[in-house]
């Protein structure tokens, strides 16, 4: 009732997840108390875990939006859309580099969140409509979460699972197989969003390529070192996409013409709304206004390229110094903030065992992302491309803008805490097993899925269902590395779907409310590889 319902609400009401995720958390906490007979006292204490869990992302959204704040006040989106366009004269290789490559890299080094934080303004400063950006982007980090985050949610499935060696090298193997379909169903997705069957003629050779380069290498390093599989995936598409863009058929223009993707003209940023405009056609989007670079404050010199890609170099040498460099590393690790919680059980029996939350604020995301903020706020106020009153705007804009989210992944994490706690969550996954009977495999990865989906994390699905997945396994005869492969790759799908990311794309794209529209684009995508993924682990894998 209470996914049912949130469903129901973002989908066909329209509801923003903040209001969806209150009335969602409200059902949870009733049918806990009435049915599964949770006492009032756990409720609220499940809550307030949700309530600390949610600080983490809480952070992140904060630290992103005040990222994307203070590059839309030094107008750094224009020179960003010119160079881009000079760059990659391609209109759908640009969307491409953007939000599926430059995000699965940054999905290779920091995830929760992160790579949609950054990639949708980026995409809208292009020119992309933004819930088109946001969707663009939950496709492009979703093929790295599993090997991602430096393997962040791998290491959880092989925790909470005590897979043997060869165990987890088997495992690896058929995960990294699995994602590859994930990655290359993204490239031709974007592609089919950008133009249908011209875009995807289009596309075609970008796609093969760029999947080459990330499934390839996740293929490849998944069994060597799950550690660093999605960074170095990443960072080879990186490179595949600077020499794709070299090429003759990706140097002319596209024939693809109103693209559904693309804005016909492109609004322009508050502080040059009046500024002298030279409009030329773009092939691909219609007529999209370019415009005449602007001065900065002060009189500066309009900022350049690099200039304008201060904040996202600034965050990848942060983020590569702080969690590369495995002594700093360990030095920033140490410094915690921590809450333990004691058990509970319900009326029926289950029981949940107490735990320690901490917090290593210093090499958070949130942390990087501020870092990251407040070196790029001093570079462009050294520089002239900020004035002196600007940090007033910029907080107060910021702070605008994080409500409503606040208010959503507080409820929506509560509510999955609440789940799990009175046994809602395992009693619908079990059920599902015993439903399905002897298409189990089929539908593995739905149970993946189902855990990104309420949880928002492919790390947090894995602690979640990886042990209930593996016993199941190993009651039905089935292959423990099949299903928990699937788990994970259905996990790492769902997170395009995830309402908390939905919520964190829509927040920095100034979209919020229109989290259901973003889900109706993405829904058919998710699902829809989830079921291949199945038929995959089904047929071949077991």
């Amino acid at each position: 009732m209470p996914l049912g319902l949130l469903l129901f609400l973002m989908l066909f009401r329209r509801w923003g997840a903040a209001e969806a995720g209150v009335v969602g958390w409200m059902v949870t906490a009733l049918i806990a108390l009435t049915v599964f007979k949770l006492p009032v006292d756990a409720i609220g204490l499940k809550s307030v875990k949700g309530f600390f869990e949610s600080i983490t992302i809480i952070y992140i959204i904060l630290a992103a939006i005040l990222i994307y704040d203070v590059a839309k006040e030094a107008n750094a989106f224009e020179p960003l859309q010119r160079g881009m366009t000079r760059i990659f004269a391609h209109p759908l290789l640009q969307i491409m580099a953007i939000g599926w490559v430059f995000g699965g890299f940054l999905q290779g080094i920091t995830g929760f969140g992160v790579p949609v934080a950054v990639c949708a303004p980026l995409l809208i400063g292009i020119g992309v409509r933004p819930a088109y950006a946001v969707a663009v982007a939950l496709i492009g980090q979703a093929w790295n979460n599993t090997f991602g985050t430096l393997g962040a949610a791998w290491l959880g499935l092989e925790q909470v699972t005590k897979l043997s060696p060869g165990q987890t090298a088997t495992t690896a193997g058929q995960t990294a197989l699995l994602i590859s379909v994930v990655v290359v169903a993204g490239g031709f997705v974007i592609s089919w969003m950008y133009g249908g069957f011209r875009g995807l003629r289009e596309g075609f050779v970008a796609v093969l390529a760029i999947s080459l380069a990330q499934g390839g290498v996740t293929i490849a390093l998944a069994r060597w070192n799950p550690t660093l599989n999605g960074f170095a995936a990443g960072l080879a598409a990186l490179l595949v996409v600077a020499g794709l863009a070299r090429l003759p058929m990706y140097r002319r223009p596209s024939r693809v013409t109103n693209s559904r993707v693309l804005e016909p003209v492109r609004p322009q940023a508050d502080a040059v709304a009046a500024a002298p405009r030279a409009a030329e056609t773009v092939s691909g989007g219609g007529r999209r206004p370019t415009p005449a670079p602007a001065a900065a404050p002060g009189g500066a010199m309009p900022m350049s390229l690099s200039a304008a890609f201060i904040p996202y170099g600034t965050l990848l040498v942060v983020t590569c110094v702080v969690l590369l460099i495995g002594p700093l590393n360990e030095v920033l690790s140490r410094p915690s903030v921590g809450l333990s919680f004691p058990s509970t059980s319900t009326g029926l029996g289950v029981v949940t065992e107490g735990s320690t939350q901490r917090f290593e604020f210093a090499t958070h995301a949130g942390t990087l992302l501020l870092v990251t903020a407040v070196i790029s706020y001093v570079v462009y106020r050294k520089h002239g491309h900020l004035d002196r009153g600007t940090w007033r705007r910029v907080l107060s804009s910021t702070v605008e803008k994080s409500v409503a989210p606040t208010i959503a992944v507080i409820t929506l994490v509560g509510m999955a805490e609440v789940m799990q706690a009175s046994g809602q969550a395992a009693v619908l996954a079990t059920q599902v097993a015993v439903w399905t009977g002897g298409i189990y495999l089929l539908l593995a990865p739905m149970v993946g899925l189902f855990g990104t989906f309420i949880t928002g994390s492919n790390m947090s699905s894995n602690l979640l269902f990886g042990n209930f997945q593996q016993a199941t396994a190993q009651a039905g005869g089935l292959s423990s590395a099949a299903v928990l492969s699937a788990q994970t790759a259905g996990a790492a799908t769902a997170s395009a779907i995830a309402p908390s990311k939905i919520l964190l794309g829509t927040t920095t794209a100034a979209i919020a409310g229109q989290e259901g529209k973003v889900l109706r684009l993405l829904l058919p995508f998710a699902v829809g590889v989830t079921l291949v993924v199945g038929l995959i682990t089904t047929f071949l894998l077991n």
